[in-house]
C-alpha cells in the first residue's frame, strides 16, 4: 500500500534548449577556470539549476536516464581508434559526475543519491528525495538533467525536441496535508519522458501550487 506525503516545494527551476543551452552562467557560478573547464554539460546544467534554486549545500538526489553521453562517446572513440583514453573523460563518464562537481565547488560533504530509471527517472528521483527528507528532517535538492547533443543523435532521437534539458526543486516535508494537491498528469510538449514529473512540479510551483502530494 502506498503512502501519501505532503511536500513543500521551496524553490524550483527548469531549463531546456533544442540543441545547446547558451547561458548557464558558469563563469559566475564556477569562478575557478581549472574546475570550470572540466565540467560536463550535465554538470553545468545541474549547477545552474541549484543556483537558481538558491541551494548551496545539503542532501541531493540527482537523476539522469542517459547519464554522461559525450564522455562515453569519447571513450568509445578512443577504444575504437586504439588511442589513449583521456583521464578526464573517464572521470566524467559516471552517473554521479554532475552532483560530484557540485560537492567540489561548494565543499558539500552531505549525502548524494544518484537515480537512473529510464522514463521514470524524475518520478523515482522525486520519491527518493521525499524519503530523504522524511528520514533526515532536512531540505533536499532533487534535480534531473539530460544532455543528448552528441554526434549523429538525430539518427536515433525520437523522444524529445530538446537535446539539453533539466529541472530541479528544493523540497521539505510539510506539517500537514491541508492545501496539498496531486502532481499534474501532463506530458509537456517536446519534453523527454524522464523529466516529465519534475517539469510538472516546477510548472505547478510557477503557478503557485507549492504544496504537493507525493505517493511513496
Amino acid at each position: 500500500m502506498s503512502k501519501k506525503v505532503a511536500v513543500n516545494i521551496l524553490s524550483a527551476s527548469k531549463i531546456f534548449a533544442q540543441e545547446k543551452i547558451e547561458d548557464l552562467n558558469e563563469k559566475q557560478i564556477v569562478p575557478k577556470m581549472i574546475l570550470r573547464r572540466r565540467l560536463t554539460r550535465n554538470a553545468k546544467i545541474m549547477l545552474y539549476l541549484a543556483d537558481k534554486c538558491n541551494f548551496s549545500g545539503g542532501k541531493i538526489v540527482y537523476g539522469s536516464a542517459f547519464g554522461e553521453l559525450q564522455p562515453t562517446v569519447e571513450i568509445t572513440k578512443a577504444i575504437l581508434n586504439g588511442t589513449q583514453i583521456s583521464p578526464t573523460h573517464f572521470q566524467n563518464s559516471v552517473y554521479n559526475t554532475a552532483p560530484s562537481y557540485f560537492s567540489l565547488l561548494n565543499g558539500d560533504e552531505d549525502e548524494i543519491i544518484t537515480i537512473s530509471s529510464g522514463s521514470k527517472t524524475s518520478y523515482t528521483a522525486l520519491q527518493t528525495a521525499v524519503l530523504q527528507a522524511l528520514f533526515s528532517g532536512e531540505q533536499v535538492l532533487c534535480v534531473v538533467t539530460e544532455c543528448l547533443n552528441i554526434e549523429n543523435i538525430e539518427q536515433v532521437n525520437s523522444c524529445t525536441s530538446y537535446l539539453e534539458s533539466g529541472a530541479g526543486v528544493v523540497l521539505e516535508i510539510a506539517d500537514n496535508m491541508e492545501g496539498a494537491v496531486e502532481i499534474e498528469n501532463i506530458k509537456p510538449q517536446g519534453i523527454i519522458e524522464s523529466l516529465v514529473t519534475l517539469v510538472n512540479v516546477v510548472n505547478m510551483w510557477e503557478k503557485e501550487d507549492k504544496k504537493i502530494i507525493v505517493s511513496l
